[in-house]
């Protein structure tokens, strides 16, 4: 650094392309925090602290907050690299430009550099080392990148949540037609008790009288009785 001022620039992306738009537009007589918050949609405070302290620290817009000859070529995408070179070379010592020179440099890496060196927490010298990557980037079409992805957060952001989805139902059984033929099993029907129902009706008693000549022999008397036995047995069921 040419002065030996150990506090490197530190510039937000987003802030970095949000002026550089700007002044592609037009560039203003005179930057003021009530300008920028206006075209901004930005605090005043905001627009004071990260926006143009640190463009006055790198040039971009002198003391009196009027825009430098630097701040044309800035906008101008055929000298943006020009004006990134000349940052780097005048903020920054040979050290990291020997160890980091190149955009794909590792972050945490650089990120502990400068801790070391600007004596500050993790936050701010991330805040530095991406500065220094997008320096040496140097590449315009950044900002159509940092746009896009913007406006994918935003959308992301505003998408409503969505309503939990109701249990859904369960489907009802699709019956085939070979199905419907058939007829479903009939279940049995249980048996019923078997209640003894006593008869009211008179018992029957038959009185039978035989008349047997004297003449009949033993024999013949025997076989009159077994017959009538015979016929007689079913009475008793």
């Amino acid at each position: 650094m040419a002065n030996g001022d150990t506090s490197f620039p530190k510039i937000a992306d987003a802030n970095w392309w949000k002026l550089r738009d700007l002044f592609k537009r037009k560039v203003p007589a005179i930057v003021t925090p009530t300008y920028l918050a206006t075209a901004l949609s930005m605090g005043e405070a905001s627009a004071r602290s990260n926006l143009i302290g640190p463009f006055k620290k790198i040039g971009i817009i002198d003391s009196d907050g009027k825009p430098t000859d630097r701040a044309y070529d800035w906008r101008d995408d055929h000298k943006y690299k020009a004006v990134c070179e000349a940052l780097i070379e005048e903020y920054y010592p040979q050290e990291i430009k020997d160890l980091f020179h190149s955009p794909d440099a590792d972050l945490q890496q650089l990120t502990n550099w400068f801790m070391s060196h600007a004596r500050c927490g993790e936050p701010a010298a991330k805040m530095y080392a991406r500065f220094y990557i997008l320096l040496l980037k140097a590449d315009p079409s950044e900002a159509e990148a940092a746009t896009a992805k913007k406006e994918t957060v935003k959308k992301a952001s505003a998408k409503p949540k969505k309503k939990k989805e109701k249990a859904a139902k369960k489907p009802e059984p699709v019956v085939s037609e070979s199905d419907a033929n058939v007829q479903p099993p009939v279940a049995p029907i249980p048996a019923q008790p078997v209640q003894t129902v006593l008869s009211n009706a008179p018992e029957l008693h038959i009185n039978i009288q035989l008349h047997i000549s004297p003449e009949s022999s033993a024999e013949q008397i025997d076989r009159i009785f077994e017959s009538m036995a015979k016929h007689l047995k079913d009475f008793n069921k």
